[in-house]
This record gives C-alpha cells, structure tokens and sequence, in this order.
C-alpha cells in the first residue's frame, strides 16, 4: 500500500515516571502495564472506534475519526489506571497523561506520519494571546509534546481538537493559552479536556484582579550565638531593610508585626508564603565580633521554594543605627534586584497564561533594560499579555509607550512617526482610564519630549505628573531630562537628583543616572556629567545614549582622544548613527544646548553624513 494522505485524530498516552516504576517493581510494573494495554487496545479503543497505531513502551498511539471519541478513549483510561490503583501503595501507583490532536497525516497502512517527525518533545516558552498554528502541522511528535503538557490524570487537547467538542457535554474544556514548543516558529492553542490533575502543570486562564506587584517577607534575622545583648541586631537588620525596601513602588513588603513570629523558628518558605502572603522570603543570620557584624542573607522565592539570591556581609554594629546604613542598603539593593531578575527569568522560561501579572509587569520593566534586542522585543509580548488582562489598569499602557521610547533611543525605531502616534495612543489610553495616573502622565510627557520633539507640552506633562505624585521618581526623572533640553541645567539637576533620592533602589538605576549625567550636561558641570556616566556605565554598558554623553562631557573638558575612544563605543552599539540623524531626533537640535552636543560629537570623529 502507498502512502496516503488523511485528516485524523491522534491520542498518545504515555506513563508517567515509568522509569522509576520500572526501576523500584520492574517485574511487577511490567505486568500491571501490558495488562493495561490489552485492556486498552481490546476493549476500550474498539468501544470508541479507535485503533492502535503503536506501543510506544511506556505508552501507546492511537487514531480516531472524531476528537470526541479520542477524548472518551483516554477518560476511560484515565479510570481504568484509577481503578487498577486501589490498594496500591501511592509510590506503585500508575497514572497516565494523554495528548490529542486533530491533523492530517500520512499513512502506509501500518503506521502514521508527518513533516515534524523530529519534534522535541518539550515545552519551550507561551507566546502571546491569540496566536495559533493551523492543523496540518501536527503530528505524531506534536501529539507527544501537548501529552508533555499534562499532569498525571489529565488530557491536553490542541485547539483544533477543541472545536469539534460541544462544551459541558463532551468535556469539561480549559484554556491553557498559547503554547510555543520548542523548533517550531509558530504557537499551538492548548485545552485542558476534563478536571485537572491535583498538581496540574499549567493553570487554566485566571482571574487577573490580583495586584500587580509581589510581596516580600522580611524574617528578623537570627544570632548564631546565643548572646542577650545581640537579640535585638535581628530585628534592626530587618526593620533597616524593611525600611528601604518600603520605598519601592513595586514591592508590597509586609509589616515586621506579621514577619517577627517567624524569628527562630524552623519554618520553610512554602509555611511561611502560606501564612503570610509572601512571594519571597528574605532571612539570615548573624555572628557579632567585637563592635563588627557578619550578616548571612538569603532570600528565597516561595513558588519554587528555592534560593534566588545569598551572600554574606560585614560592616560594623553602629552602622545599623544610621538612617543611611551601608549594610542596609547593600542587602535591600541587592534583593530588590534579584526579584526583578528572578521575574525577568520566570518570563523567559514559563508559559504566559501560568505566570502571575506582578510577575509580567516587573519582568517586562527589567527586560526592556536588557542589553539584546531580541530581549527587547520580547518584552512587547510580555506587555501585550498585560493589556489583555489588565483592560482597566493604566500601567501596562504607560510601560507600553515607555517600550517605544526606548526602541527609539537605542536606534532600534523603524517608522519614528508611526511609533509616536502609537506610543501617544498608549498614553492616552492610560489616561482614559487613570487621568491622574503620574507614571501615564509621565511618559506622555517623555514622548512629547523625545518622540514628538515638542518640549513645551513635555514640560506640561511631567509638571502634571509629579503633581499628581510628589513622590513619583519616574516623573521628576523626565521632568528634569525635559529642564536638560530646554537648556534650564540647575533645574534639570535638581530634578534628576530628586529622582535618584526617590527610588535609590531601582534597578534601572543606570538608566536614572545616564539621563542624571544629561542633566549634569545641561548645566555646564562636565566633570560631574562624566563621572555620573561612567557611573551609569558600569552598571550598563549597552546604552549607546550614555556613550553620547560621555564623549560630549570629555570634549567639552578637551579631552578629545577619550572623547573618541567613548564615541567609539557607542558607534559599536549604534554603528548608523550620523550627526546629521542625531540631530534630527535630538528635541533640541535648534537650541543652543543642543547645537554644542552636537558640535562635540563630531569634534569626537562622528560621521557628519552617511
């Protein structure tokens, strides 16, 4: 028989943990498991109109002419395993996931066959809603990897699957969302058909009123010796940190009044996040030598109960008493960082749809920061996700039009008028739903600013925004960046220094001192703007517009040859930029400030054409 061509359905089964079953009750597992097989190919696949296209060890193949039919072949097998469980010890017992998808394939007669024949077998990220792949680029392996999707006792439909189900009477249906596997370029829409597993690895779409930032558990921490005299450091530790982590906007830390009835006591992250809330837990201890102190700090992420970040500190016991304690602020700095690196981690490995909103926002914020711009992008599917949950809520926009920015500014735009009216469109929306929303307000202004070349109503904006918000760092960050253009240097500093002692925390902190170091130019203090610069350079070398303003800072002192070494970095980051195109997107190309930026930047060897 030649190969012929037909649309079918697909059920694969496979066990789950069959290598340890085999390994603990080898004899005993085999047999339980060709017994379930003879069962299973001939009673329950002949009752559903089904045939075994082949045993795959520790699983089987199947076809069928209707997805309804392969869903109730695996419900049927998903409780005869139940039942062939009952008295079993839990660690003998057999559980089943299934994948099912509705595809063409190619046939011999004896086997089936499709293009993704070499299909690995794993999940590799979840795009965006609404992406799906068509049908015919399932398969065999594509059925294997949604079966991956599952958790003992479910079964993961594709959605092609889906549509031929007649909701509540077939099945019970939950969307997981888009799921990207990995080698193939295009999203697969994945349903969970039935109840989910008691540990289901993908959660069902959610209800996304949750707040949009993680909490933190700050534990007094614990004296290695016993000492009365020393009780109390663990407690000025954590209401030191505490303290400086309160001050982030995107952190709800939790009262040391909760936290303290955990000091001393042998808890793990998983008793502790139930108790209290927490999405991290930071605790340690403590070993006091004369008037030093050696701090262990360990912050740890309740949904994996793992350790993100640890490190181990000295400083002197007086220091906790000052306002403005080092060892407090190097142990707040370091896991305010962690958290955003761990949530841009989280989103770059986990499925979309399963990750909590605090987790897409404080990841996107991070990740925009990040140096490839395949990163970069990423981000606008992170953003995208939110705006699809978050419908109401001005600040996914607001980060949205902040994203464009920022595609600007590293010379990565494409169309910059189109950009500017979809940033602008991103604003306004925001403000449609929050018109005091200072962080909307904000980057309005930032957009008029660097997008629209408009500075008088940029100035408007950001005025408007740290009305709206004294408090707001962001705000006084573009306001002062605005006073930098505008030739208004005293004001641009105060403003930008406003905004480093509002958010001291903020990961982004090059990003606070680049434009800081603008500020910095703007008044005439060269020297200052440069070693803000340098200060921003080490924390983030892969912002061509820091480069810019280190060469104009280094020109502008006579330092010609440095000037030219820092221009030529930033042209390895930003290799067609010319003076004639800064100058086009600079919004003070026509004022006097601006004109001097651009003069130092060819004296540094920029290209005045090309």
């Amino acid at each position: 028989m030649g190969l012929v061509q037909q649309d079918t359905v697909v059920l694969l089964v496979d066990l789950v943990e069959s290598v340890r079953l085999m390994q603990a009750h080898e004899a005993s597992a085999v047999r339980r498991w060709t017994d379930f097989v003879q069962l299973a190919t001939g009673q329950i696949l002949p009752r559903y109109r089904g045939g075994l296209v082949k045993s795959l060890g520790d699983g089987l193949m199947a076809r069928f002419e209707s997805v309804p039919d392969a869903v109730n072949a695996a419900a049927d097998m998903h409780r005869t395993i139940a039942v062939q469980n009952t008295g079993r010890p839990d660690d003998q017992h057999f559980q089943l996931r299934a994948g099912i998808n509705a595809s063409t394939a190619w046939s011999d007669g004896i086997d089936i066959y499709g293009t993704g024949i070499n299909l690995a077998a794993r999940l590799a990220t979840l795009a965006g809603p609404g992406e799906t792949i068509a049908s015919e680029a399932a398969h065999e392996q594509l059925a294997a990897a949604l079966a991956s999707l599952a958790k003992p006792g479910e079964t993961i439909g594709s959605a092609a699957a889906r549509d031929e189900l007649t909701h509540g009477v077939d099945a019970l249906c939950e969307d997981l969302g888009n799921c990207i596997l990995k080698h193939f370029d295009k999203p697969v829409r994945a349903y969970r058909v039935g109840p989910a597993s008691p540990h289901p690895s993908l959660a069902a779409r959610r209800d996304y009123g949750t707040p949009m930032e993680p909490a933190i558990a700050v534990i007094p921490f614990d004296a290695r010796k016993d000492a009365n005299e020393h009780l109390d450091i663990g407690n000025l530790i954590a209401d030191s940190v505490i303290w400086r982590l309160s001050k982030s906007a995107n952190l709800k830390v939790i009262s040391r009044l909760s936290t303290n009835t955990f000091r001393g006591r042998i808890s793990d992250v998983a008793e502790i996040s139930a108790y209290l809330g927490a999405t991290y837990i930071l605790s340690g201890s403590y070993v006091v030598h004369a008037d030093r102190i050696m701090v262990t700090a360990e912050l740890s992420a309740a949904r994996t109960n793992q350790v993100v970040w640890t490190d181990r500190l000295t400083g002197n016991i007086g220091d906790l008493l000052q306002p403005e304690s080092e060892l407090a602020h190097r142990i707040a700095a370091a896991v305010h960082l962690s958290v955003f690196d761990a949530e841009v981690e989280h989103i770059l490995t986990q499925p979309l749809p399963t990750l909590e909103s605090y987790s897409l926002l404080l990841g996107s914020i991070r990740l925009m920061h990040r140096s490839s711009r395949e990163e970069f992008l990423q981000t606008r599917k992170v953003l995208d996700e939110l705006i699809n949950r978050h419908g109401r809520i001005a600040a996914p926009r607001a980060w949205l039009a902040n994203w464009y920015i920022l595609r600007m500014t590293r010379g990565w735009s494409e169309n910059r008028k189109r950009e500017a009216a979809e940033a602008l469109s991103a604003t306004r929306a925001a403000l449609d739903r929050d018109p005091s929303d200072a962080l909307a307000l904000a980057t309005e202004g930032f957009v008029y600013c660097h997008m629209l070349r408009d500075l008088d109503t940029a100035r408007k904006r950001c005025e408007q925004a740290v009305d709206a918000n004294p408090s707001h760092a962001l705000g006084w960050l573009y306001r002062g960046t605005v006073n930098a253009f505008k030739g208004e240097g005293e004001a641009a500093v105060g403003a930008t220094r406003r905004a480093l002692e509002l958010s001291p925390l903020d990961p982004q902190r090059y990003y606070f001192e680049s434009l800081g170091a603008t500020a910095l130019l703007s008044a005439h203090r060269y020297e200052e703007a440069e070693k803000l610069a340098r200060s921003s350079l080490l924390l983030n070398r892969m912002h061509p517009s820091t480069w810019r303003v280190l060469a104009i800072a280094l020109v502008s002192q006579g330092r010609v040859e440095e000037a030219r070494e820092a221009l030529g970095r930033m042209r390895e980051l930003e290799p067609q930029l010319t003076v004639d195109r800064y100058k086009a997107r600079l919004p003070n190309a026509q004022l006097e400030t601006g004109k001097h930026w651009a003069r130092c930047l060819e004296i540094a060897g920029l290209p005045t054409t090309g």
